[in-house]
């Protein structure tokens, strides 16, 4: 776990009139994954994840080979360019995407053409922020989304035509975030996630960003979405202005995406706490 945010998305917007945003920008492919000094310990956690939970963490529709092939083999030529020690060979009994999901802190999840519509192949997703794969695999973007309040009805056609016009030619990135009561990157919802704490104070919650990229490959078409996830204490939102802005955002967000984000009940107090915290840092 990273001592302070890397990344602050909430800092971004303004925090009212909330509505969700794509905010995508251009990604150098030289930087399309990141291995930071959390590799060791979440690639270890992806292997206790797997052992515990494959059919959780994983799962593809039973055609998605040779998209699957792509994926890896463009993974492990952009790893061996970094030329880093820790990365180890993809293993060669496990399914391409599988064997690339391990090489890699980023969850993988591959979008693929099926029947004239654009939809969910499959993938390794060790880290979900509460959600499960098994639910979004063959599924459309309007229906991966539709458990997400209000996403639909702000994004459903930007998301469509984005991802239509998208080509191999130019790659993105984005930001989302959210806060937690436990640093446990395991989140799934289908009741084999660690339980978490009850009640737990402001102080004791953790900032959960994820910077997710879009990529579309030239043989086969896929687009290959992927999310690595930074989890930091909230306490360690690096400066006044930045922890007051993060109060505004929560504090901005309607109730049906409070709820939606876990923070019907304890955003206030987190806000408030915030504030108390940005005061404290201007004196």
């Amino acid at each position: 776990m990273a001592n302070a945010p890397r990344y602050q998305p909430y800092l971004d917007v303004a925090a009212t009139p909330f509505r969700w945003r794509l905010g995508l920008r251009p990604l150098d492919l030289a930087d399309w994954l990141v291995l930071d000094e959390c590799y060791d310990a979440e690639i270890s956690r992806k292997r206790e994840v797997m052992a515990a939970h494959p059919t959780t963490a994983f799962r593809v529709l039973d055609d998605i080979e040779p998209e699957a092939t792509e994926v890896r083999d463009a993974i492990v030529d952009h790893l061996r360019r970094l030329d880093d020690p820790r990365i180890p060979e993809p293993d060669a009994r496990l399914h391409p995407l599988d064997a690339a999901a391990r090489l890699v802190q980023e969850d993988l999840v591959v979008l693929v053409e099926r029947d004239g519509r654009l939809v969910c192949g499959g993938g390794s997703v060790c880290f979900p922020n509460r959600w499960d794969l098994a639910s979004k695999v063959g599924r459309s973007m309007a229906e991966i989304h539709e458990p997400v309040a209000q996403l639909n009805a702000d994004l459903a056609d930007p998301i469509d035509k984005f991802l239509g016009r998208l080509t191999p030619q130019k790659s993105f990135w984005r930001l989302g975030w959210g806060i937690l009561d436990t640093d446990e990157l395991y989140q799934a919802t289908d009741g084999t996630a660690p339980p978490r704490p009850g009640d737990a104070p402001p102080e004791a919650h953790y900032l959960r960003v994820e910077r997710e990229t879009l990529r579309r490959f030239p043989q086969t078409g896929c687009i290959l979405f992927t999310i690595h996830t930074f989890m930091s204490p909230i306490a360690g939102v690096p400066a006044s202005h930045d922890a007051a802005r993060l109060a505004d955002a929560i504090d901005g967000l309607p109730p049906a995406v409070a709820e939606y984000k876990q923070l019907d009940d304890s955003g206030p107090a987190i806000a408030a706490w915030l504030r108390q915290l940005a005061t404290t840092r201007v004196q």
